[in-house]
């Protein structure tokens, strides 16, 4: 990983520096400044040649390499003393230990945050992106005490050539858990250029981050954080009928955002004089996705819309199953599923699930619903259906991945819900998904 050369290098100058200044028993300053101008010097062009790809992670370094560089610089023009201090050895080493310590620290970001190549996307068409933040004036944020209705911020991906009256089917994408609009890009962006509109959700206050189109910053709700994190664990805090209720509250706040979404969409297609995007939306298919949380959202209006033609969950329970909780007992919705279902699990979550059987809502709904496949990924764990293993290996790590290739995993999710949406939304071709990849 370039973090991690970049690292040892940074690492290696201020090691042979001191090193140099022992042996010479000298503080060497001319020769620092010197190295330190062409350390930034070869940072820039690393920069400019692209073998550095420029982002949020390298900005503490570009700005101390500059910071070193600049006062270097003046040491030439601002003539210094012709004698050096004394070289105290003792100092020297702490004061390079600091130093050390202090790179590492300013290299954290690119560190837990590599740089790294993005998936190729596969389809003919160019893909652009745009963002609309909406407002619900029929519901109040609950997660703050202004008053204020609910926002709720879409990002698009869609074709960018498009001709005349060509329209592609829409899909919608719920992010997981503290994920964000962002989370699954590669999916988004593969899909776009294979000739669907891709609109993914930023639910406020369950997404990390929430950047709203007038570029106002909202991070995720600790309580729901906290609250997520405790029900997944083993030792939660809450009891199966706290769970349930817990879990509802949220799905019903994410269903409705999709639904807001959804109908703004709709309405806008109807429109005349309206943005490029909804022009080229066909309304008459439609398909909804989402991991985790998210999948378990799709599923829910799956179910209770009639203008949903198939539906896709990543590694998520099906929550909406769940109508009751009874003496001590999980009521399961005895209905037949009524849309087209594609359910895609990691190795444990399955192996889980099929434990549980019928009172797992995931599988009773795949068992009696008019057409469903389920999908088992060997190798995966949760987070390996979302970008992040690429983004950040580390932190995808912390949460949760499984031993599989992650590049691997995403470009097999990737084809298998591309496939499936371009047979039940455009009719191409036939299905050709595996049971277990």
């Amino acid at each position: 990983m370039m973090s991690t050369v970049i690292l040892l290098f940074v690492l290696s100058i201020e090691i042979g520096l001191v090193v140099y200044s022992l042996k010479t028993n000298s503080q060497q300053n001319r020769a620092k400044h010197i190295i330190r101008l062409a350390t930034f010097g070869l940072f820039a062009l690393l920069l400019v040649f692209q073998v550095i790809q420029w982002g949020f992670q390298w900005i503490p370094l570009f700005l101390v390499l500059l910071i070193q560089a600049v006062l270097s610089g003046l040491s030439f023009v601002i003539k210094s003393p012709a004698s050096e201090k004394p070289l105290k050895t003792k100092r020297v080493i702490l004061t390079t230990l600091g130093h050390c310590l202090f790179m590492i620290a300013v290299l954290v970001p690119a560190l837990i945050f590599p740089q790294y190549k993005a998936l190729p996307v596969s389809g003919p068409y160019p893909v652009q992106t745009e963002s609309y933040t909406l407002t619900d004036s029929s519901r109040i944020e609950s997660y703050d005490d202004t008053g204020s209705y609910r926002n709720v911020t879409i990002q698009f991906w869609y074709p960018e050539n498009h001709q005349g009256n060509e329209t592609y089917p829409l899909l919608l994408f719920s992010h997981g858990s503290f994920g964000f609009r962002g989370s699954n890009y590669s999916t988004f962006k593969e899909l776009a250029s294979h000739g669907y509109v891709v609109g993914s959700i930023d639910h406020t206050y369950h997404a990390f981050f929430t950047k709203q189109t007038d570029g106002k910053m909202i991070f995720v709700n600790t309580n729901f954080m906290n609250d997520a994190i405790a029900i997944q664990s083993q030792t939660s805090k809450y009891n199966e009928q706290e769970t349930y209720e817990l879990t509802h509250q949220w799905l019903k706040l994410r269903s409705e955002d999709m639904n807001l979404v959804l109908d703004t969409i709709l309405e806008n297609v109807k429109k005349e004089n309206t943005a490029d995007v909804y022009r080229i939306i066909d309304p008459k298919r439609i398909g909804l996705f989402g991991h985790s949380l998210g999948g378990a959202t799709a599923a829910d209006l799956g179910r209770k819309r009639t203008d949903i033609d198939a539906v896709v969950i990543l590694d998520g329970t099906m929550l909406g199953e769940e109508i009751d909780y009874d003496n001590g007992q999980m009521v399961l919705n005895k209905e037949p599923y009524p849309t087209p279902l594609l359910d895609i699990f990691n190795e444990e979550h399955f192996s889980e699930a099929s434990a549980l059987g019928e009172n797992y809502g995931n599988m009773k709904a795949n068992k009696h619903a008019v057409d469903a496949r389920q999908v088992v990924v060997e190798g995966a764990g949760h987070l390996n259906f979302t970008d992040l293993p690429l983004f950040s290996p580390v932190l995808a790590g912390i949460l949760g991945t499984g031993d599989i290739d992650s590049r691997y995993c995403l470009e097999t999710m990737n084809e298998v819900v591309l496939n499936y949406f371009d047979y039940y939304l455009k009719d191409l071709g036939e299905l050709k998904i595996q049971a277990v990849y």
